[in-house]
């Protein structure tokens, strides 16, 4: 058996270890939608094994086909993973306003706002793209200025006669001139 948790915890130092199972089907053949189990020594039922570890069972179906207090915050909570828009879920947004935060995160995740985030950072790329190949463009064609400048300077060619052949400014054929 592992002797620590992932974050290096001992298990003798946890005062108690909850493992929640959360089911869209049904397990075990009781009518309640939630159980609790223990481990226990097979010819010593009354003792209990591991009495810092608690496995708990939550079978959605009979969740849904019981009737439950919505006024139990347990039972709101599944009522919101189980179906986030259906009726229960709702009674429970308004009786929890945590449960209401979550489904305006859940909406904003997996909703229609989801969907025209999407739909603006497709733009967005979109337009980041064009932008950078326009400047990559323009980039490209100065740099050919530059070459086309100094292969006229290496000629002998006046610096006016260029600025008016590659469209430039004297200073910048100037400034190409000192770098060759």
């Amino acid at each position: 058996m592992l002797e620590k948790l992932k974050d290096g915890t001992e298990y003798k130092d946890i005062k108690k270890l909850i493992i929640v199972n959360i089911l869209d089907y049904e397990m075990l053949g009781f009518e309640e939608y939630i159980s609790e189990t223990e481990i226990v020594l097979k010819e010593h039922r009354d003792y209990e094994m591991l009495k810092n570890m608690k496995w708990y069972f939550i079978e959605l179906p009979k969740f849904r086909n019981s009737k439950v207090d919505m006024n139990d915050k347990l039972n709101q909570w599944l009522a919101f993973i189980d179906d986030y828009k259906g009726e229960r879920a709702k009674m429970a947004e308004e009786k929890n306003d945590v449960i209401k935060k979550a489904k305006v995160e859940m909406n904003y995740l997996t909703g229609e706002e989801a969907e025209r985030r999407l739909q603006w950072l497709r733009e967005k790329w979109e337009m980041d793209y064009n932008s950078d190949m326009g400047q990559a463009r323009r980039e490209g064609r100065q740099q050919e200025k530059i070459e086309i400048v100094k292969k006229l300077l290496k000629t002998g060619m006046k610096v006016k006669e260029i600025a008016k052949i590659v469209d430039l400014k004297e200073e910048e054929i100037e400034k190409i001139q000192k770098d060759i």
